[in-house]
């Protein structure tokens, strides 16, 4: 009778062992699945940051397409305009 009861004693121990290892790890799990909620939520975030990166990439290039073109013609006016003075005080 007391080696049942002795066996029962460690079946019941080893089954609270288990029963808590499974909470813990039930715990880990439920953290787990929230923390990639979260990642996955600041990812969709991000695409919506990218995109508005990706548009103001683009109005930058066009801006210094802009700026390369305004640059070479008031070099050219510039060019232009000492030829001409050149020109009339000089008489070239």
């Amino acid at each position: 009778a007391q080696s049942v009861t002795s066996t029962l004693l460690r079946t019941k121990e080893m089954m609270q062992q288990e029963l808590e290892r499974a909470s813990t790890l039930n715990t880990t799990i439920n953290d787990d699945g929230a923390l990639l909620h979260d990642a996955k939520e600041e990812h969709v975030d991000m695409g919506g940051t990218m995109k508005g990166a990706q548009g103001a990439m683009r109005t930058l290039g066009r801006q210094d397409i802009r700026d390369a073109i305004i640059l070479r013609c008031a070099l050219v006016f510039y060019w232009i305009v000492v030829v001409y003075v050149l020109w009339t005080r000089i008489k070239i």
